[in-house]
Order: structure tokens, then C-alpha cells, then sequence
């Protein structure tokens, strides 16, 4: 696991620059828009409507800078030259078939907050229970196919044909991708909580300039956990195949 995430690291610091304009290429007008609604919007704001456009922009348009990261990393790794235009140009041709598959691991990890919602926690062990099967089950699907993405961009599958490829490659590497997710989620998470804590400390701080940059540094930062994916498909796939 430190392997992967020095890799994945050394990759994200060489190559900043074009990640942040892959980035923010989707994720800069959502920012925008979410934040000029939240500030010049209504006199109440709604985290819901903030929250559901945040998922609708992670489940259609965040493709499309996945898609080209992935063309990317692909790239680095063959030596390629890398431009800015011809990577979105294949994530674009590339989008149409992630998206499908991004819907389904989205739905996979919101299925138990849904579940919890309709239960209404504490209603007995019964409840409880079903809310453990689902979740773990849950956890379990985003473990096996958690490279279906690499394998849908850089190997042209798509919604049928990527999960037993992607199942393949996890076997085996299962504990490496949840430790490698676990660590990229709380180093973001904590990240996230501190630079919250710090603009409720300070009102001055808390207006439309910096939240917006703080949300487009946030986006930046989250290209770490597809690079960390990256990297273990990467070897994954280039590890040779048992006789």
C-alpha cells in the first residue's frame, strides 16, 4: 500500500498542472454556480439542492475528467506526449461509456444512506441488521469492481463487459485497494473538516472568492483517489498472468 500511494503521489506532484486543468475543467462552473447560489440565491440556503447538484455533476460531468485523467496516466505511462486538447477529446469519446458505469458504483455507495433514511435508525435491531447487510454488501461491490473505470477507459469496455474484467484484476488485491481507498478518504477528509472548521473561525473567510477556491482545491485533491486506482489496475494488469 505505501508503494501505491508514493506512486500515485509522485504522479499527482509531476503532473499538477495538467490534473488541475482536467480538473477544473468540469468542476469550476459547478463550484461557481453551487456557491452563487448559496451566497446570492435565496435568503435561506438549501444544503440539499447544493448536495443534489454536487452528485448529479459527480455522476454525469465528472466523467468526463476522469475519462481524460485516465487517458493521461495511460499516456505517462507509455511515454506518450501529453496534451491538453487531444486528452479531452478521448475523454470525451470515452464518457458516453463511463457514465453508466459510474452511476451504478455512485448508486452502490449512496444505497445505504438511502436505506438508513427509510429505516429511520434506532427503530429496532431488525432494522439495524438490514442496515448492515447493505452496507457491507455495499462495500463489498465497490471492492471488487473498484477498477472498473480504468478498465472501461483505457481497455474500451463498457457496461457489460468491464465488471468481470474489473473483478479479475481486484482479486487477489482487494485489502490493497480498501487500505488505499481508507487512507486517500482520510487524508481528504481531514483536509476537507480542517479549512470547514477554519472558515466557520473566521466570518471574513467565509464568502463567495474562497469558498470557491477552497472547493476547486478540494476537487484538485480528490484526482488522488483515481490516480491511486489507477496505479493498481496499472500493475495489476501488467502483472503476468499464473499458468
Amino acid at each position: 500500500m505505501r508503494a501505491t500511494l508514493g506512486e500515485a503521489l509522485a504522479l499527482l506532484g509531476a503532473h499538477l498542472y495538467l490534473f488541475t486543468l482536467l480538473a477544473l475543467t468540469v468542476w469550476l462552473p459547478v463550484h461557481v454556480l453551487v456557491n452563487y447560489l448559496e451566497f446570492f440565491g435565496d435568503a435561506a440556503p438549501d444544503p440539499g439542492r447544493s448536495f443534489a447538484v454536487g452528485l448529479l455533476a459527480q455522476a454525469a460531468l465528472d466523467p468526463l475528467a476522469a475519462s481524460a485523467m485516465l487517458m493521461a496516466l495511460g499516456r505517462i505511462k507509455h511515454g506518450l506526449p501529453l496534451d491538453y486538447w487531444s486528452l479531452l477529446a478521448d475523454g470525451a469519446r470515452a464518457w458516453s461509456r463511463l457514465v453508466p458505469v459510474r452511476f451504478v458504483l455512485i448508486t452502490a455507495l449512496v444505497l445505504p444512506a438511502v436505506v438508513a433514511r427509510q429505516l429511520h435508525l434506532g427503530t429496532g435491531a431488525v432494522a439495524g441488521l438490514l442496515l448492515l447487510a447493505v452496507t457491507l454488501g455495499a462495500v463489498a461491490f465497490l471492492l471488487c469492481f473498484a477498477l472498473a473505470e480504468s478498465v472501461v477507459v483505457l481497455e474500451g469496455r463498457n457496461l457489460l463487459t468491464c465488471w468481470g474484467r474489473a473483478a479479475g484484476l481486484a482479486a487477489g488485491r482487494r485489502r490493497l485497494i480498501f487500505g488505499t481507498a481508507a487512507v486517500v478518504f482520510g487524508l481528504l477528509s481531514a483536509v476537507a473538516v480542517l479549512a470547514t472548521l477554519t472558515l466557520r473561525a473566521d466570518p471574513a473567510l467565509n464568502h463567495f472568492v474562497v469558498r470557491t477556491l477552497f472547493d476547486c482545491a478540494l476537487s484538485v485533491s480528490q484526482t488522488l483517489f483515481t490516480i491511486a486506482m489507477f496505479v493498481v489496475y496499472w500493475r495489476a494488469a501488467q502483472a503476468p498472468v499464473p499458468a
